[in-house]
């Protein structure tokens, strides 16, 4: 069989890609890592962007394309790849309203500001109920009809390994099953692959001497990276990593952290002013901690050993409640019993009844914590942060047990990424063309869509829509 489009990973990309082109009439083949579709749709926080959509019109937002962009290029200093951006944002509109028009339920508080990244200007950042699941749930019938109808066969549990071609042109993907090898061939062939971050030795050849901690896809093991690569392929954009903070590693040394199970609210004070301090493995502290933007505390945070440091509070603090008369304790979604059962296991996060055996639990050095913690509590009672400037000063940390909470700069998507062009058509070193060969999705960096920031949005968008386009446009 050779299809009209041969697409690697069945992603938000790939699916997107396989479903705007089975719409045509197209035979589509898609090969696909896992035992099941939607790639890391089943992890992410499922958030999109986009410019004048009728939801925002619906609650009286005015925005455009054009502010969009321009959004964008202000948050990113202009960098990234600005045909892409352009692409990408362009086509955003279009993409929400298909999502919608399939039956996409949005969050009721959407388009809404996100102040996890450099906020947007203007409310339009939306998703679903169920974050990427929501996304997910609405593409999976349309797939799964294709599918029946012949349109799209699927081959699970295919590990893409190579390329081949015939005179000029690539046309075969070439994969290892559990069965041995396998070839298959298209016309066209559309690389979705995802990203890098859970194939360490890979991260540690783009990023040396940086510290992995991921929250990625499990898949997302660089396997399109590699292939292209090896056929002169351009990587682009690595310089531009960036991390989120606030994984937890539940078990220590493992260099994985779960977003959606065990993550700290350390990226913004918008959310939860602070009732506690960082320190770094010095037992120093390093940012005032209620410091609102995302990206200065994750700068300051990449200068920091191991780009980790310990959250410290104690009992009074953990049990405190915020202006609203709500508990908000340091880590998303656990109550305060919760977190003493966390706490209890002695991994992330520990507990202890004197300052002096937290750091030992910590191996932070004693003397410095103990100063660290006493200055810090003479701030609060003079109100003046003598040394970063912090505002917040209304919790001592004087109150037994107290707490040790160890959270890292975590990558949650790959800023590095694949070369195309503005028709998605994967580069070779000459900046020409492969033949045959285009992409989409995390394979090509979010460098490439949101720069050297994380713009709201400028993953997902990008992926689907792109999927789309090559989907709609290829023959």
């Amino acid at each position: 069989m050779i299809y009209d489009i041969l697409i690697v990973g069945a992603g938000t990309a790939g699916m997107s890609c396989a479903i705007a082109a089975a719409e045509r009439g197209l035979k589509v083949g898609v090969v696909e890592k896992s035992d099941k579709v939607g790639g890391a749709m089943h992890w992410s926080g499922g958030h999109m962007s986009a410019g004048g959509t009728h939801l925002q019109k619906e609650k009286g937002i005015e925005d455009s394309v054009e502010k969009h962009l321009a959004d964008i290029l202000r948050i990113n200093n202009r960098s990234g790849d600005t045909d892409l951006i352009e692409l990408a944002v362009n086509e955003a509109p279009k993409t929400i309203q298909w999502l919608d028009d399939i039956g996409m339920e949005w969050a009721p508080e959407c388009p809404r500001i996100i102040y996890g990244h450099v906020a947007y200007d203007t409310a339009r950042t939306v998703y679903g109920p169920e974050k990427a699941i929501s996304i997910y749930k609405v593409l999976l019938p349309e797939w799964q009809n294709h599918v029946a109808s012949g349109a799209i066969d699927c081959f699970f549990e295919h590990t893409f390994i190579g390329l081949g071609k015939s005179h000029d042109r690539f046309d075969k993907v070439q994969c290892t099953t559990v069965n041995g090898p396998v070839i298959h061939e298209g016309k066209n062939i559309v690389i979705t692959s995802g990203g890098y971050g859970s194939n360490p030795a890979y991260f540690q050849q783009k990023h040396p001497g940086i510290p992995l901690v991921s929250s990625c896809y499990p898949t997302a093991t660089a396997d399109g990276h590699i292939v292209l690569e090896k056929q002169g392929g351009q990587f682009r954009f690595g310089e531009f990593h960036l991390p989120s903070l606030g994984g937890m590693e539940e078990e220590e040394g493992s260099g994985r952290v779960d977003f959606n199970k065990a993550w700290a609210m350390v990226l913004t004070s918008v959310y939860r002013q602070p009732r506690d301090i960082y320190v770094n493995a010095n037992g120093l502290r390093f940012i005032k901690e209620d410091e609102v933007s995302p990206e200065t505390r994750e700068l300051t945070t990449m200068k920091q050993p191991d780009w980790c440091f310990w959250v410290i509070f104690d009992e009074a603090s953990l049990n405190a409640k915020d202006e609203n008369g709500n508990h908000n304790p340091i880590i998303i979604g656990r109550s305060v019993e919760e977190i003493k059962a966390e706490a209890a296991k002695e991994n992330a996060l520990c507990m202890a009844d004197s300052i002096e055996e937290l750091a030992k639990k910590t191996g932070l050095p004693t003397a410095n914590l103990l100063e660290t913690i006493k200055g810090y509590n003479r701030m609060v009672d003079t109100k003046v942060d003598v040394d970063f400037g912090r505002k917040h000063l209304e919790d001592p940390i004087k109150t037994a047990p107290f707490y040790a909470l160890k959270v890292h700069a975590s990558v949650l998507v790959t800023f590095g990424g694949i070369k195309v062009n503005k028709k998605l058509q994967v580069l070779n070193s000459n900046k020409e063309p492969m033949l045959g060969i285009y992409a989409a999705g995390e394979v090509l960096g979010l460098g490439a869509t949101s720069g050297s920031s994380f713009c709201s949005g400028m993953a997902i968008t990008p992926a689907l829509s792109f999927g789309r386009i090559l989907g709609r446009t290829l023959s």
